[in-house]
């Protein structure tokens, strides 16, 4: 199994981080060091003390805190490689000699080979247990007996299975990432040291047949509230630091695990959840486990396709309508690895509200049939295993594969309610053309006309895209709409019974706005000069949206004497973008840089004096807009203002807030307007002398 386990990759500094902590590695010689505690019993120590004797590849560091062992034991250490210490594990580190660390307790003992240990410093090494009947290590035992280590994948279930037991032949450099603590059992602290090496390591895990431990490592983890609150507190602490998500996800596996014993706390009546989770907060710990404390508890099923960890807008609106809900829910996704980035911090957004989520593995597309298929088909087989839990069930799109899954659901259980979202016009796109995508099974459709019967059935065609509208319009018991344009321009091409039909049923709802403390949860370093008017856009670049509207507001600006301003531009970088900037004849006054993850987007526009906000371009190609941009819900929670470029009868045209600023696109004249009315109220000068910009 090779690991390559570093700090987040995502982090600016990452790879300053990452030399630095190479360049702090210490070389020692090949060999290994044993640091065994003893207690009272002795003599598993004196017996390894024996057969360490006169070997140069190996070190025996005994510690104690009792007066009389320790007298004891050293009165039988005579050899150059024998040490006894009076005082605790974490002391003897202090005394490694050579490569790998080996920690055992006193109920443990050796059983050395005669051949010298040849221990790699890039590898970490797992040995053979024996006489020990415990669970974990049959669990272990079976790990090694398949002996294919090589073919595992460093996830939570693999580590698990490796580190329960005091069989790893650490690297010595990675020894100090844990240290042996009073507060929590042995176990407890050989679990985090093996743990916190496998996370930091840079290179393979093998096994050795070199030795064997034999014996029963004591089993003791805390039962009490408490206690087990200091385990998740320490597995927190690790959590907040930057790794990359694999070794995220591992530790989560932990806290997971940790936290589900509180649960028997919730269900034994020891402790209400709210009263739970009130103490956990207590403790400072950030990253909750709510899904463990909510077992069992949703009513409610979220179909979402895309969804966190993985980062896409659809997905991220999703998350905010369960936290505007307030519901425990399920949650049933697919893996978006190929397609999109994941961004654990993401699952704060509701994770308080999680009952359980089911990540599938079926195909990952924007619409082909093959991954719509998966998707219903993973979706019905989890939901047949819980179909007498849920209440209700919300879908919302895009993706398509969402409507479509819930659509099958609603035939199985007419009686379940049917909440279907939709977050902008669905069968045409924003140039109004027409989207397609073949459902690749005439059975399908032919089954899909019968059951609609013969008045409906002259909707249904092979696209994809037209049939997920249908049978959600049809069939959903509520739909949401992001505004009342998109709700009638989706219902321009249908007959006055259906259009009847859908009002019936029709909500709108813009994006919900997170509350004030997600914008703190991630802290930007980005920097931006004070006595300057920061102006800042975030999104995509699409084809009615683009660099050009960027360096319309700089050119405009300019023309009016206006240079004390810079536009921050976080977007998806790419050539096309990098060459039109570098053409721009106003490139001094844009600074681009790529997309920020969602949290630290969030921090960065309490940074700016304004953000930027522009109507998708919709005349003589609509007949009126049916779109709100969707970061507008992520702006209203800023401690900025909104500067909001609009088209004319617009949604957003027509919003009026405090701290929304509001140019129509084309009023190019009325662009320094409107800016110098925002100097005005922020108090910030227009023009600086020490802006002016000499042509070379």
């Amino acid at each position: 199994m090779e690991l390559v386990n570093r700090v987040n990759v995502q982090d600016a500094n990452s790879e300053y981080i990452n030399s630095v902590i190479s360049s702090l590695s210490h070389k020692h010689k090949q060999g290994l060091t044993i640091i065994q505690e003893v207690v009272s019993n002795t003599n598993f120590a004196l017996k390894n003390l024996e057969q360490v004797a006169g070997r140069s590849d190996l070190e025996m560091i005994l510690v104690t805190s009792d007066d009389r062992v320790y007298e004891s034991l050293n009165s039988h250490c005579k050899a150059d490689n024998q040490l006894v210490l009076k005082g605790k594990v974490e002391d003897a580190k202090v005394y490694i000699g050579l490569s790998h660390v080996l920690i055992l307790d006193e109920s443990l003992s050796l059983k050395l080979g005669d051949e010298a240990f040849r221990l790699e410093v890039d590898k970490l090494y797992l040995i053979d247990v024996d006489n020990n009947e415990s669970v974990d290590a049959k669990i272990y035992q079976k790990f090694l007996s398949d002996n294919h280590i090589e073919d595992y994948k460093f996830d939570g279930f693999t580590i698990d299975k490796i580190i329960k037991e005091t069989n790893c032949l650490i690297p010595s450099d990675l020894i100090f990432y844990h240290e042996f603590s009073e507060n929590f059992t042995f176990r407890f602290n050989v679990w985090m040291t093996n743990l916190l090496a496998l996370v930091n390591l840079n290179g393979h895990v093998r096994r050795s047949d070199s030795l064997k431990v034999s014996g029963k490592l004591s089993r003791g983890l805390t039962n009490d509230l408490d206690g087990i609150i200091n385990l998740i507190k320490y597995v927190d602490n690790i959590l907040q630091k930057r790794f990359d998500d694999e070794v995220a996800d591992v530790l989560n596996h932990f806290n997971k695990m940790f936290t589900s014993h509180l649960r028997n706390c919730i269900d034994k009546g020891l402790i209400s959840k709210d009263e739970l989770i009130e103490k956990l907060q207590s403790y400072g710990i950030k990253s909750i486990y709510y899904a463990s404390l909510n077992k069992g508890d949703a009513k409610k099923l979220v179909l979402a396709y895309c969804f966190p960890p993985f980062n896409d807008t659809s997905g991220n609106v999703m998350a905010k309508r369960i936290f505007e809900d307030k519901q425990v829910v399920d949650v049933i996704s697919n893996d978006m690895s190929r397609i999109r980035k994941k961004d654990q911090k993401l699952m704060n957004i509701m994770s308080h509200l999680l009952d359980s989520q089911i990540v599938l593995n079926g195909a990952q597309a924007f619409s082909s049939w093959q991954s719509i298929e998966d998707y219903i088909d993973g979706v019905l087989h989890a939901y047949k295993m819980y179909r007498d839990k849920y209440d209700e069930m919300y879908s919302r799109v895009m993706f398509p594969h969402s409507h479509f899954a819930a659509f099958e659901l609603k035939k199985i259980n007419q009686s379940i309610k049917w909440v279907a979202e939709f977050s902008d016009p669905l069968v045409t796109d924003v140039s109004s053309n027409l989207r397609h995508a073949p459902i690749e099974d005439d059975d399908y459709i032919e089954d899909l006309k019968a059951f609609v019967g013969p008045k409906y059935s002259d909707l249904i065609d092979d696209n994809s895209f037209n049939v997920c509208e249908v049978v959600a319009f049809l069939y959903a018991d509520e739909l949401i709409f992001t505004n009342k344009y998109q709700l009638d321009y989706m219902l321009l091409r249908y007959d006055e019974d259906i259009q009847e039909l859908v009002k019936s049923k029709a909500i709108i709802s813009q994006h919900p706005t997170l509350p004030r403390d997600m914008y703190q949860l991630v802290k930007s370093f980005y920097k931006v000069e004070q006595d300057k008017i920061n102006i800042a856009y975030f999104g995509n670049f699409y084809d009615t949206r683009g660099f050009r509207q960027i360096e319309l507001v700089a050119k405009y600006l300019y023309e009016a004497n206006i240079n004390n301003f810079t536009i921050h531009v976080f977007t998806n970088l790419n050539r096309k973008t990098m060459r039109f900037y570098n053409q721009s004849a106003f490139k001094d006054y844009i600074v681009m840089n790529q997309y920020a993850p969602y949290f630290e987007f969030l921090n960065l526009t309490d940074l700016m004096d304004a953000l930027l906000i522009f109507d998708a371009e919709t005349v003589g190609i609509k007949p009126y807009n049916p779109y709100v941009p969707s970061k507008l819900s992520d702006y209203r929670g800023s401690l900025s203002n909104i500067w909001a470029f609009t088209e004319r009868e617009s949604i957003l045209d027509q919003t009026y807030e405090e701290k929304l600023y509001i140019t129509r696109q084309h009023d190019y004249q009325k662009y320094a307007s409107t800016f110098k009315q925002l100097a005005n109220d922020i108090d910030k000068a227009t023009y600086q002398v020490k802006n002016i910009k000499c042509s070379k």
